[in-house]
């Protein structure tokens, strides 16, 4: 399989384990909530309180779990990449991982873990304060469920974005940006210059993406094309955010023969 297929696959199935964690850990806080529910079906500020141990608990059981399964997938995403370079006509020395390639790919998943945990710590505090805040207002057992639904699964309607809309966003980029960074730090390693733009066309493809797609240019003529602006673009490295979020496209290394 080829590498752009490969990191477009796993990023998909990444996206979609992240969604069942985050459904599961849903189901589990409203079970534990509806355990502390009065016989007037409300909660206690008290209570409210109390729960934010087990709330944390189960956060950092499931959704830090399959975090870091994620990231140590990220070998594979080596694995692949270091196949496909070993084809290209460079000296043998630059087609195996140095220690200092490993201790990149250590940074480079450190790097990604740190996204993950940003988006559990800021929903573990809107999930708290919200189950705190009904409680202050006193809302019925079923108004909760509702708000918690709408915070992690979006499932309830809700102003913002849910922690399954970011985390998923996250858990798609989080692929396709390690394997970018990664190959502009091997290439260049190995004294490559030029770049293709390649991945698959989809029906939402961006005009941008279309237009530059199986095309070859050097790294400073990358990095001038990607001074533009275009609709879904991401600011940072061209070779990192690429099309912007959710781009399912890839720069592979070019040899001049």
């Amino acid at each position: 399989m080829a590498r752009i297929d490969f990191t477009e696959q796993l990023a998909d199935q990444h996206e979609a384990q992240i969604k069942r964690t985050l459904a599961d850990l849903e189901a589990r806080i409203i079970s534990d909530i509806s355990k502390a529910v009065s016989k007037e079906d409300i909660i206690t500020t008290q209570i409210a309180i109390q729960l934010r141990p087990n709330i944390r608990r189960f956060i950092e059981e499931t959704y830090s779990t399959v975090a870091d399964s994620n990231v140590r997938d990220y070998d594979q995403i080596v694995t692949s990449f270091m196949d496909e370079f070993g084809e290209l006509n460079i000296p043998d020395n630059f087609k195996t991982l140095t220690q200092v390639d490993l201790d990149t790919i250590t940074q480079l998943k450190f790097q990604s873990f740190s996204g993950y945990e940003e988006i559990a710590n800021r929903y573990l505090t809107e999930i708290n304060a919200n189950v705190y805040q009904n409680a202050i207002a006193g809302k019925p057992f079923e108004e909760m469920v509702k708000d918690i639904r709408g915070l992690i699964t979006g499932d309830e309607d809700r102003r913002g974005r849910s922690m399954s809309g970011y985390a998923s966003q996250i858990a798609h980029d989080s692929v396709m940006q390690f394997d970018g960074q990664f190959t502009v730090y091997k290439a260049k390693e190995a004294g490559l210059n030029k770049y293709k733009y390649t991945g698959t066309l989809v029906r939402d493809s961006r005009d941008h993406c279309r237009k530059h797609i199986n095309k070859i240019y050097t790294e400073e003529r990358i990095r001038e094309i990607w001074q533009g602006s275009w609709a879904g673009k991401s600011e940072g490295d061209p070779f990192i955010v690429r099309g912007g979020y959710r781009c399912r496209h890839t720069w592979l290394p070019v040899v001049d023969i």
